[in-house]
C-alpha cells in the first residue's frame, strides 16, 4: 500500500533511492530551518514578507519530514501504526499552516480605513502572528515523533 502525502493528497512516489546519511546530519538542517523561522519572524520589519517566508520555510521543513517518514515506511523501518500516527500529527500541522495562510491572505486583502479598520487589521495581525508561532512547535512535535520511531541499533561492527 502506498502512503499518501498528506499535504498533496496523492500517492507518495519516492523515486530513486537516495544515499543514506548520518542521522546527526539530518537534524542540522531541521534545527537551522527552525532557527531561521524564528529569526525571520521576529527580526525583520516587513510583516507580510516575513510571514510568507515563514509559511514557505515551514512547509518545506514539513515536506522534508514527511519525505523521511515515507521513506522509513516504504523501507519497513516504521510500522503502519507509526505511519498513521505521523499522518495525524502531519494533519495537525497542515491545518495550522492552512489557517495561517488563510489569515495572512485576509490580512493582505484588508484595508485600514479609519480607526476601526486599523484596530481590526492589528487584531488580524496578532492572530497571524499567533498562528505562525505554532508552526515551530508542531514541527518540533513531528521531529520528536519521528525520532521516537527510530530503533536503537547495536554497537557498530568493525
Amino acid at each position: 500500500m502506498n502512503p499518501l502525502c498528506p499535504l498533496h493528497r496523492r500517492p507518495f512516489s519516492p523515486g530513486p533511492p537516495k544515499p543514506r546519511t548520518v542521522q546527526g546530519r539530518r537534524r542540522v538542517p531541521c534545527l537551522l530551518a527552525s532557527l531561521l523561522l524564528c529569526f525571520l519572524f521576529f527580526a525583520c520589519d516587513n510583516f507580510e514578507r516575513n510571514a510568507y517566508r515563514t509559511l514557505k520555510l515551514a512547509k518545506v521543513e514539513y515536506e522534508l519530514l514527511q519525505d523521511h517518514a515515507a521513506h522509513a515506511y516504504l523501507d519497513a523501518r516504521i510500522s503502519q501504526q507509526q505511519w498513521d500516527r505521523f499522518a495525524v500529527a502531519g494533519n495537525r500541522f497542515i491545518a495550522a499552516h492552512t489557517l495561517a495562510a488563510d489569515l495572512m491572505k485576509t490580512y493582505q486583502q484588508s484595508r485600514p480605513e479609519g480607526p476601526s479598520g486599523i484596530a481590526g487589521r492589528d487584531a488580524l495581525r496578532r492572530r497571524v502572528a499567533a498562528a505562525l508561532a505554532d508552526m515551530p512547535v508542531l514541527l518540533a512535535d513531528l521531529r520528536a515523533l519521528l525520532a521516537s520511531f527510530e530503533t536503537p541499533r547495536g554497537p557498530a561492527q568493525p
